[in-house]
């Protein structure tokens, strides 16, 4: 009983109490900061080219990206048939203003793949590289 009066004088309190207003300035949590904002140029980073070939068994991909500063990352994509493709790698973007050379590689399987390169800008915009087919020779 002595539990349930405690416990209901805590609840109203909680509920009714209101502080008295002071004077006391309060300092938001967050607040406004001086650095100066930063700016993401709206020219996507771009596959300028990309090529594959199969080598000691290993699948090669080498790609060139123009405006690769506003380049975040790049997901190399494989599909068997052209149509659903999945992540076979992430690949983080440098810093290098301009262009910059890129590469994947795993090991060569007995089917041909499609490959190409999903562009994650910081600006979180989304392109694609040209597909390209590579394959063991039958």
């Amino acid at each position: 009983m002595i539990k349930n009066i405690v416990f209901i004088t805590v609840i109203m309190l909680r509920v009714f109490y209101q502080p008295a207003n002071t004077k006391e300035n309060i300092v938001p949590f967050a607040s406004p900061s001086t650095l100066p904002p930063t700016t993401i140029s709206a020219v996507p980073a771009k596959v300028v080219s990309i090529n594959g070939h199969i080598s000691n068994n290993k699948v090669m991909l080498q790609w060139i990206v123009s405006e690769n500063e506003n380049a975040a990352q790049f997901e190399v994509e494989k599909s068997i048939d052209g149509k659903k493709f999945i992540m076979a790698a992430l690949v983080f973007g440098t810093d290098k203003t301009a262009t910059d050379n890129y590469q994947f590689y795993e090991k060569a399987g007995k089917k041909k793949l499609v490959y190409r390169i999903k562009i994650i800008n910081k600006n979180q915009a989304i392109g694609y590289s040209p597909v390209i087919e590579i394959g063991t020779k039958a």
